[in-house]
């Protein structure tokens, strides 16, 4: 990988050669579609170059890959499966890169940022909004946009630039209220992870006490880079996930010391302390009181 990563803009002429071997299969331009192009790609086995761009962009899977795509964002490697519907959030300005082994069909929406703020402007305070990098959920509305948009390109119908800027509109709505954040903002007024992957998180750290619960494996499930998805955890819970989990080792092993049937040291044991005094140490500190203090109270 090499330490500079290659700049591009996908507003200039013939910029796409320099991502892909391939030119796409159809194409529109952002003065086309007020703002929003689209390109619609077949490539062959493919090791892309270490890059940033400096429009936002969205890749939309329409094809199931027989092997995942190995990537690396911001750093983090992640081995991402693909199949119709699954997406790619990558905002401008982050250094990526990606190979997969064989040939890929897929759609590109690309936007400049300003885009995002002016759409949203009239319902929202926010003058500066953070796309967020999120690899790989399946977001069957951005799916769907995707395919409509290529429709659109393909048959050129009637009222076509009002059609698609409605389109545009709903696309900007939905990665507002599930893929940003605002900048500068105090947590309060930051809605954190989107619902359903805060819940998914959860429920996974709930379901996994006993083992060791990494920052990593937590970030993979919301499909984030660990930072991006330790900041808007806390924003979301108060807690940084570390802290969390170990909230959640000390409630449960208060329900268990209530219970009655395992010793302090198995309890320890089962919620993933190394040690009876690890446990006890954080007990104390998050209750005020000892195991033992809290059994005899």
């Amino acid at each position: 990988m090499a330490t500079e990563a290659l700049r591009v803009d996908l507003a200039g002429n013939n910029n796409l050669s320099r991502l892909y071997p391939r030119e796409p299969l159809l194409s529109s331009t952002s003065t086309d579609w007020g703002g929003l192009s689209l390109q619609y790609h077949r490539q062959p086995s493919f090791d892309m170059v270490e890059h940033s761009c400096s429009q936002h962009r969205i890749i939309i899977n329409d094809r199931n890959l027989q092997s995942p795509i190995l990537e690396i964002f911001e750093g983090q490697n992640q081995l991402n499966p693909v199949s119709p519907g699954t997406v790619r959030v990558l905002p401008a300005n982050a250094r990526t890169w990606a190979h997969w082994e064989t040939e890929h069909q897929f759609m590109m929406l690309a936007f400049e940022p300003d885009l995002l703020v002016q759409q949203i402007a009239e319902s929202s305070n926010s003058s500066s909004v953070e796309l967020l990098p999120i690899i790989n959920p399946s977001d069957l509305l951005i799916y769907s946009i995707g395919l409509t948009l290529k429709a659109e390109l393909e048959s050129g119908g009637i009222g076509g630039r009002l059609y698609v800027h409605a389109m545009t509109t709903a696309l900007m709505a939905h990665l507002l209220r599930h893929y940003s954040v605002q900048k500068n903002s105090l947590p309060s007024t930051v809605s954190g992870l989107p619902k359903r992957i805060l819940r998914q998180v959860i429920d996974y750290i709930h379901e996994h006490l006993n083992q060791d619960i990494t920052l990593a494996t937590l970030a993979a499930i919301a499909h984030m880079s660990p930072s991006y998805f330790s900041r808007l955890f806390k924003q979301s819970t108060g807690l940084s996930p570390h802290q969390y989990v170990i909230q959640c080792r000390v409630d449960r092993a208060k329900q268990l010391l209530l219970q009655g049937k395992l010793s302090l040291a198995e309890i320890s044991y089962s919620l993933g302390f190394t040690h009876q005094s690890h446990l006890s140490h954080h007990f104390k500190r998050l209750t005020g009181s000892s195991p033992k203090a809290f059994l005899n109270s």
